[in-house]
């Protein structure tokens, strides 16, 4: 076990299983179009190529078109090295200060085997850099929450999805720490969009919220599970295909209801956001784990719930359940790791299906109809595992929130007791986690 818990096992490990990733980029190259559409974006005569994504997204690209030039070949293996770079640059992060954080050779792991699983997504879609701002942010929490909520503000102008997770900021209305959060999250927001203004004017900075709107039920969703299922059933009842919307989508009979129940189902996971932040804006109780452990659900429901399932949003959640798996655990706590080594479990094994189904059976789930169930089936199984991913990752959350709950009432406890300096003084509202020592191990104070 200590020889695979140490620095040098896991860059051997991140080197033989980028080389596997390589690999299955170079028996199967098809994804690399995605990266010829950005190219495209850059150099080529057609404006309204990329402008679905919002400016600060293609940000990578442009810097990355700087030093390529208009050499399409080069552009292809600077992506795939820029990506790789990054790549290696969280894992070095991951395992920083690894002495005193025992979790972070679990955490590295945990990234080396996603990053393969994910395929080529991982190196050849724009989606790991606001998942890496994302995690970022999570990480950041505990020790520069103003500036982690920047990095949020800066991911949600890169992607739009993590907008969602500035519930997750919110504190007390009566501590400063909850405005400020928040100030900075949203200043971030309005400093890049008036970059993008100035650079492109407002057309662009609305242009991906219009593209919204034309997006119809993608074929991979989880709301379209059922009706692809049927369609491969009685091929020619349902069109699958390409979509004006630049994505794959699904059209036929029971289509409009299946996007009523996903737009309910968004609703109600929005609602969800919201009422936890209010919940915490009158009850307070903010902490950096419960933070997290939100924002984690949050990612899950936005795909669980999405009309929209593209092969490459499982990206979004590697990064972040990384960043969760290294925090330290307080003894007594079992579940937490149970849950927490299920979702990491869970996700890489759908990883692994969603690279199964797209690059290498994708034309049997859209083109050749009925011709290969295997492949149905493999889809199938992925949309079956988020939805249970989603389910842990509640009860993860309901956990961590009882937790907090008692990490609070041993702080206030901690407070009252006769020999504080302060007794009779207020217990902070914003609960810290409170832990001894308990031979040469820390366990939660009680």
């Amino acid at each position: 076990m200590k020889r695979i818990a140490s620095v040098p096992a896991i860059w051997i490990g991140w080197v033989i299983a980028r080389l596997v990733l390589i690999y299955l980029l170079k028996i199967n190259h098809n994804p690399r179009g995605d990266v010829a559409y950005y190219f495209a974006g850059l150099f080529g005569d057609d404006p309204t190529k990329m402008t679905e994504y919002p400016h600060a997204g293609t940000w990578p690209t442009v810097l990355l078109g700087w030093l390529t030039g208009e050499n399409i070949n080069a552009f292809y293996i600077g992506f795939t090295i820029m990506t790789l770079l990054v790549d290696a640059a969280f894992l070095a992060l991951l395992l920083r200060h690894h002495a005193t954080q025992p979790r972070s050779f679990q955490a590295a792991w945990f990234w080396v085997l996603f990053g393969t699983a994910a395929g080529h997504t991982f190196v050849w879609r724009l989606d790991i850099f606001p998942a890496l701002a994302v995690a970022g942010a999570a990480a950041l929490l505990a020790t520069r929450p103003l500036i982690a909520s920047a990095v949020l503000g800066f991911a949600t102008t890169m992607k739009l999805w993590p907008g969602v997770l500035a519930a997750g900021l919110v504190g007390r209305f009566n501590r400063s720490a909850t405005w400020q959060r928040l100030l900075a999250f949203f200043c971030t927001i309005v400093a890049v969009c008036t970059v993008t203004i100035a650079a492109s004017g407002t057309e662009r900075l609305l242009s991906p919220l219009n593209y919204q709107g034309v997006r119809g039920l993608q074929l991979e969703s989880i709301p379209a599970t059922f009706l692809l299922l049927q369609a491969h059933r009685t091929p020619g009842r349902w069109h699958l295909g390409y979509a004006p919307s630049k994505s794959f989508e699904i059209s036929g009979p029971g289509v409009d209801t299946a996007m009523t129940w996903s737009t309910i189902a968004t609703i109600a996971m929005l609602v969800f956001a919201v009422g936890w932040a209010l919940y915490r804006l009158c009850a307070g109780g903010w902490t950096t784990r419960t933070t997290m452990a939100f924002f984690t659900v949050m990612v899950l429901l936005l795909i669980a719930t999405n009309k929209v399932f593209s092969p490459q949003y499982i990206v979004w959640l590697g990064p972040l359940l990384a960043v969760v798996i290294r925090q330290r655990l307080p003894q007594g706590f079992a579940p937490l790791r149970i849950f927490q080594g299920l979702l990491a479990s869970c996700t890489i094994i759908a990883a692994v299906l969603g690279t199964l189904v797209y690059p290498f059976n994708y034309d049997y789930i859209w083109n050749h109809v009925g011709e290969n169930m295997f492949a149905v089936y493999l889809l199938v199984a992925r949309n079956i595992l988020i939805v249970v991913m989603a389910i842990i990752g509640l009860v993860w959350f309901a956990v961590e929130v009882a937790l907090a709950a008692k990490i609070e009432r041993a702080d206030v406890q901690q407070r009252q007791a006769p020999s504080s300096p302060a007794d009779g003084a207020p217990a902070s509202t914003e609960a810290k986690p409170v832990f001894r020592r308990r031979r040469g191990r820390h366990a939660l104070a009680s």
